[in-house]
């Protein structure tokens, strides 16, 4: 796949593999600007002080899970974004057992729109069907208009309406 290019194009392909223990410090910190980013919808993204190097340390317990794909995108030898998708299971009443579901999905800001996350995405998808999965789930923080939009743009619909309360 070519990354799609609403502007100049870049002279520097973009890599897609899976993420090696040596990224997970780069990743946690997409991680971090993408829970701001996503806070400004909602201030339950919101995250603790220093909390990077906590998720950091589960996403390497994650690497080697069969479950999990962590896949980043690289120019250069720089991260400038990356996917978490893995397999889970729905409770046992219901007729879909397991499902895919994408976890995140963050392309540094100046790479956006040129493609990249469809990038992402396409390497989740694949890894899907290797597991054999039907269906792929996901969150979207609500007001998000501009995700929203893309993952639409990519056949995803919506499944539910996730509410809250707060006490």
């Amino acid at each position: 796949m070519t990354p799609d290019n609403d502007r100049a194009p870049l002279n520097r392909p973009a890599i897609i593999r899976v993420a090696m223990p040596e990224d997970v410090v780069a990743i946690s910190r997409m991680w971090l600007k993408f829970m701001d980013y996503n806070s400004k919808f909602d201030q339950s993204f919101k995250v603790k002080a220093k909390i990077g190097g906590r998720f950091a340390r589960e996403l390497q317990q994650r690497l080697d899970d069969p479950n999990y794909r962590l896949a980043v995108a690289e120019i250069d030898d720089e991260l400038i974004g990356y996917c978490l998708a893995y397999v889970s299971k729905k409770p046992y009443f219901f007729k879909l057992g397991k499902f895919g579901f994408i976890g995140d999905l963050f392309v540094r800001e100046e790479y956006r729109r040129r493609g990249f996350g469809k990038l992402l995405i396409h390497d989740a998808h694949e890894f899907f069907k290797r597991r054999k999965v039907e269906q792929i789930e996901l969150l979207v923080a609500q007001g998000n208009v501009d995700t929203i939009k893309f993952w639409e743009k990519l056949g995803y619909k919506t499944l539910l309406q996730w509410m809250y309360l707060k006490q």
